[in-house]
């Protein structure tokens, strides 16, 4: 009997269910089961990502620090490679100045004969210009210019012509090349000599590989049979022909 006042709960008897029991740890245990593994490989998948993220930073970082490696030094060769033009501007400037003072001293040399009552050793008063040679691509193979000049105030043409003969080393032993073994443009060994004032050769020579050119034998012969027959010069190699290590 109920006392009054008081709140009464109901309450539902639930009958004992083994199998029911069973049940529910048996879903526990799969939601376990599958929860396990998920978890693993969500971790997995997070920290790979994670590390990826990671890489492609360092990666593009890397490839900015390799690009402004690679624009350094392009500057660099591009720098060095001026400053290597500007030397062999210079060079070429310095060599070109010697065989002009050289070719000065000369023609100087060649007035003093022509002036001197006692010494005729210019007797036609012909002297040489500048010579030039000048390394092309190919191994040992040159362009040459070479001017021949009248010194005499005679307005009458000159004729006559030229031996040219570049002297080296094969080998060990001494060697003379003529102009016509070793250039294509010279079809004799006397060059033609026709002029007033001065003519001048212009060509390209390929030497041997094995030979190192010295000097230039130079002979110029006239066809004035009142005049002295030949006038003779000794030219250095120029240096510009030797390429820089």
């Amino acid at each position: 009997m109920a006392v009054k006042g008081s709140k009464v709960t109901p309450m539902r008897v639930i009958p004992h269910s083994p199998l029911a029991s069973a049940m529910r740890w048996v879903l526990l245990i799969l939601v376990f089961a599958v929860c396990l593994p998920a978890s693993y490989f969500l971790g997995v998948y997070l920290t790979n990502e994670k590390y990826k993220n990671q890489e492609d930073r360092q990666g593009a970082q890397q490839e900015q620090a390799n690009a402004a490696l690679l624009q350094q030094l392009t500057q660099l060769r591009t720098s060095a490679e001026v400053d290597r033009q500007s030397m062999e501007d210079l060079r070429q400037l310095v060599i070109t100045q010697k065989a002009q003072l050289s070719a000065s001293e000369r023609d100087l040399k060649a007035y003093k004969d022509l002036l001197s009552p006692n010494a005729k050793t210019n007797p036609l008063g012909i002297s040489f210009g500048v010579f030039t040679v000048l390394p092309l691509k190919e191994t040992n193979h040159f362009s040459y210019s070479l001017t021949v000049q009248k010194l005499s105030t005679k307005e009458t043409d000159f004729a006559g012509s030229l031996e040219f003969r570049i002297i080296g080393l094969q080998d060990g032993k001494s060697l003379q090349l003529s102009l016509y073994h070793v250039s294509s443009q010279v079809t004799a060994p006397s060059i033609p000599l026709s002029f007033k004032y001065f003519q001048t050769f212009e060509g390209d020579m390929t030497l041997p590989v094995d030979f190192t050119p010295q000097t230039v034998e130079l002979v110029v012969k006239t066809m004035d049979k009142n005049a002295p027959p030949v006038v003779t010069a000794e030219l250095d190699w120029p240096l510009s022909s030797f390429k820089p290590k």
